[in-house]
């Protein structure tokens, strides 16, 4: 009887330890599917969920994190997100003050969006949410126009004549990241930047 009973026992905890195994594989996507669900995906996702997140007990609902990282991390932000984006693109004579503090998730979601880039909103929204003060000065390009430059931010969206497949708004004359020239232009500093663009 108690060899019937030990042998129970181990047969419920190979099939409890098979059962947390096979909850522990499942794919989290069965709960998380809204993170594949808007126009723009993270590779990471496709890539599976361990890749970023690695140190949580999915048996467990919610997940228990085992790491020192919140949400099961393997590293801080942004250290975590620079062991797949390089480095070196984040980096210049002039850095973008949220880049230069690590704070990617700012303007970024780091799993779904339906903005390019995984940005948290429309792009030109984005950059006015901080920069308010070009919206509310019209952006007046060193006097030359009294009308201001279009930002993107209008219901007119026009596309970015350097840049094909993408909107005209604010990244089309600024780096978002980094740069070598001030204020983070894209094309060179102050008429040069313009020339791009515009006839001399």
């Amino acid at each position: 009887m108690q060899l019937r009973n030990a042998a129970s026992a181990a047969g419920f905890a190979l099939l409890l330890a098979a059962t947390q195994l096979a909850v522990a594989e499942m794919d989290c996507l069965y709960c998380h599917r809204t993170m594949t669900k808007k126009k723009v995906v993270h590779a990471a996702v496709h890539m599976g969920c361990p890749s970023c997140h690695d140190n949580l007990d999915v048996s467990r609902v919610p997940h228990l994190n085992k790491g020192p990282f919140a949400k099961g991390l393997r590293a801080e932000v942004p250290a975590l997100c620079i062991s797949c984006h390089e480095q070196a693109l984040f980096e210049g004579n002039m850095v973008h003050a949220p880049v230069n503090t690590g704070l990617c998730l700012d303007c970024h979601n780091p799993h779904t969006s339906n903005y390019p880039g995984l940005l948290n909103m429309k792009p030109a929204s984005l950059c006015l949410n901080c920069h308010s003060d070009i919206e509310n000065s019209e952006h007046l390009i060193s006097g030359l126009s009294t009308k201001g430059h279009p930002l993107g931010n209008s219901k007119e969206v026009a596309p970015d004549p350097k840049r094909p497949g993408k909107m005209f708004y604010c990244a089309s004359c600024h780096e978002p990241h980094r740069s070598t020239l001030p204020k983070l232009t894209r094309y060179g500093d102050g008429m040069t930047s313009c020339q791009t663009c515009h006839d001399k």
